[in-house]
């Protein structure tokens, strides 16, 4: 028999998001965990170089237009397509279908992409010292 106690905490552990998780809503925060390289179909355990610092939040989502729309909260990037200019809190950009990505998985959904790079963070606060 289960006890309410024990039911509820196994509830609440079955509510709580994977540790990977990335959630495509407005207003959620989010960091970049992971790689993808396009010539190999390959993810890699670690932030692109220049990118491991930011923090973002999508400030609109637009499924069927393939679009989400985020702003960079915290922190710096330097992204491999920026010739080297980083880029700093209130820099904006967007998701949008990555070519490679669908090329190489051509039954995929474009934001199956997102779910393998990104992570959903409580917000964007430095850690505690």
């Amino acid at each position: 028999m289960i006890r309410p106690l024990s039911l509820a905490l196994a509830l609440a552990l079955a509510a709580t998001p994977a540790a990977a998780e990335f959630v495509i809503e407005e207003g959620s925060f989010f960091v970049m965990h992971r790689d993808y390289d396009s010539k190999t179909n390959t993810f890699t355990d670690d932030a692109p170089k220049g990118e491991a610092d930011g923090c973002f939040q999508i400030t609109r989502v637009d499924l069927p237009g393939k679009t989400i729309d985020f702003t960079l909260v915290s922190g710096t990037i330097t992204p491999w397509w920026s010739d080297g200019e980083t880029f700093h809190p209130g820099f904006q950009n967007a998701f949008i279908p990555a070519i490679g990505f669908m090329e190489n998985n051509p039954d995929a959904e474009w934001t199956d992409l997102l779910h393998e790079i990104l992570k959903t963070v409580p917000d964007c606060a430095p850690p505690a010292s």
